[in-house]
């Protein structure tokens, strides 16, 4: 795969306990995937789901701050993000 002359990037804070936020709409380039990462300040787990009563009954976990997963999906806006602990925040890259 040759690299892409483009990239963006967002952060997320998950405001309220317990609440899904779907991450940001980004253009996502064909292949690429999105990376999202728990911020190192963060006191709490982040859960990942799909953006479906099943996945958000068992979401992936990111235990500790730093920790991350990449996704090879179309788009972002399908996937949504919760925590028990309010403010935390979330770091998306992926490129163009």
């Amino acid at each position: 795969m040759e690299s892409r002359p483009k990239f963006t990037t967002a952060n997320l804070t998950l405001t309220n306990v317990d609440t899904w936020y779907p991450l940001p709409d980004m253009a996502v380039g064909e292949g690429c995937d999105v990376v999202i990462k728990s911020k190192a300040g963060n006191t709490g787990a982040v859960k990942i789901a799909h953006d479906d009563a099943t996945s958000k009954a068992s979401p992936f976990l990111l235990d500790n701050p730093g920790d991350s997963v990449s996704l090879r999906i179309k788009g972002t806006t399908q996937i949504v993000l919760s925590s028990s602990v309010a403010g935390q925040i979330v770091e998306v890259i992926t490129e163009q």
